[in-house]
Order: C-alpha cells, then sequence, then structure tokens
C-alpha cells in the first residue's frame, strides 16, 4: 500500500512544527546572563541582569557569546531527538526490503555477487 501524499505532507508539516517550536537555554554561573535560542541559533529571549553592567564589557560579551553557544547546543540536541523519536513513528509501507537476489542471474552485480561470469 502507498502511502498518500496528503499524509507524508502532513507528517512532515508535524515534524517541522515540533521542531520549529524548541528552545535551548543556558545562564551562566552567576545569573549575569540568561539566554535562549531556537534549533537554528537566533535568539529568543536574553536576559541581563541589573548588575550585568558593572561587569567588564568584553567579560559580558564573552558571557554572552559562551551562553549563546551552550543554548543553541541544547536546542540542536533536543530538535534532533524531537526529530528522530517523531521521525520513528513513521513506518513506511510503501518500500519493502531490498532483494538480495538479482535476477538477471549471476554476473550482473547482485549480493554477494562480484560480476565475475563463470
Amino acid at each position: 500500500m502507498i502511502e498518500n501524499t496528503d499524509e507524508l505532507a502532513a507528517r512532515v508539516k508535524r515534524i517541522n512544527e515540533a521542531t520549529e517550536r524548541v528552545r535551548g537555554r543556558a545562564q551562566s554561573t552567576d545569573s549575569t546572563v540568561y539566554i535562549e535560542t531556537d534549533a537554528r541559533g537566533a535568539i529568543t529571549d536574553l536576559q541581563l541582569s541589573p548588575y550585568a553592567q558593572e561587569h567588564d564589557p568584553d567579560r559580558l560579551a564573552a558571557l554572552i557569546t559562551d551562553r549563546h553557544r551552550v543554548a543553541h547546543a541544547n536546542a540542536e540536541a533536543e530538535a534532533e531527538r524531537v526529530f528522530t523519536e517523531l521521525s520513528s513513528e513513521y513506518q513506511p509501507s510503501t518500500f519493502a526490503p531490498a532483494s538480495r537476489h538479482d535476477e538477471r542471474g549471476p554476473g550482473h552485480g547482485g549480493f554477494g555477487d562480484h560480476g565475475y561470469v563463470i
């Protein structure tokens, strides 16, 4: 039975929507920086504590950059998990296992055949 195109499109849409909702988060140990990203790395939330400006600007920039990297990695990992989970629900019935036997006979590159004609 071949799965219809509408069903396949609906599955793809469901996976895309689920991965689009994924967010990764990271916070500095001193709570100066909190950042949230989507799986593509776009910042969806950035919060700086009231005392963030007390830090040297280079240190603050480094904290933001580091927390962005961690948040993005977390989002990517979660998106991968969601994708894998939802994709595993899809068991295509459209494809039968590949045959291990080349019906053309020996010498035609079938499984276990080295292409020699005897």
